[in-house]
């Protein structure tokens, strides 16, 4: 199979330069993504194998913006192709954990050492390469220790879409008797659109490092979904409102909280 490559740039001339060339050394090449927000949703329709992304981009988001998501979210190799050749912009892009930083206009964009430097990234992930993004989770109908004394032809595990999914809490909730129930060491539960709850034997900061973009932590307590069927708005910039339940958003998380709202909603 061939391996997929995305382009983030704004200029077409080189995108086109770029495809042309990768194209003839058998990679397959995703079509002209020059934006942030595009690159996402070029990720989520098919999962590329590396970035070649730039740093200036259509839009507010940067490719600095976009390289963090890659390596916190996607877990996606990427090498920067820039024409920004100065100090603070490279330390910057240190952060990111970038594979490479290659200056396209010093005094022009070498492809072939381009291409070299993309067959060894390549070979380099190729045998650790990440899972392919899931469509959703298992949800537990109860505690494990609990589950393991059910009859065994009952189900105990339901797959979730994350699409259904609302939200994802340590707090209390209440039990099959209406009572409110603290949860029990490294257990979190989920609420779906249904009003259906679930467990999961995780913390919720594991949990994010595999969740689609849409889901954010909002506090010490949440991970909610800010997909578009279940985000009724923010209130005064300090609660969402999902599926008319609203939460808290505290300071420590607001600053990411308004990326991702700007990027889905602008």
């Amino acid at each position: 199979m061939k391996e997929h490559i995305l382009i983030v740039e704004n200029e077409a001339i080189l995108y086109e330069r770029l495809r042309s060339k990768l194209t003839k050394e058998h990679y397959s090449v995703d079509v002209f993504t020059p934006s942030v927000k595009e690159a996402i949703a070029r990720i989520n329709s098919q999962r590329p194998d590396l970035v070649l992304l730039d740093i200036h981009l259509e839009g507010k988001q940067t490719g600095l913006d976009l390289g963090e998501m890659l390596s916190k979210t996607y877990h996606i190799p990427f090498i920067y192709v820039t024409q920004f050749d100065d100090d603070q912009t490279f330390y910057k892009g240190l952060g990111t954990n970038h594979e490479d930083y290659v200056v396209k206009t010093k005094p022009r964009l070498d492809i072939k050492e381009l291409i070299r430097k993309i067959q060894t990234v390549l070979n380099r992930h190729q045998n650790n390469k990440a899972p392919e993004p899931k469509e959703g989770i298992m949800g537990l109908v109860d505690y494990l220790d609990v589950i393991k004394e059910m009859d065994k032809s009952r189900v105990t595990k339901v797959p979730v879409k994350y699409e259904d999914i609302l939200f994802f809490t340590v707090k209390p909730f209440s039990n099959e008797d209406h009572k409110e129930e603290i949860l029990r060491a490294n257990y979190l539960w989920f609420q779906t659109r249904n009003k259906d709850y679930f467990f999961l034997k995780t913390s919720l900061r594991d949990l994010q490092k595999s969740l689609p973009y849409h889901f954010v932590r909002i506090n010490e307590s949440y991970i909610v979904n800010l997909a578009p069927e279940n985000f009724n708005g923010r209130i005064n910039g300090s609660r969402l409102c999902i599926q008319n339940q609203e939460f808290i958003i505290k300071s420590t998380y607001k600053e990411e909280v308004g990326k991702r709202l700007e990027h889905f909603y602008g």
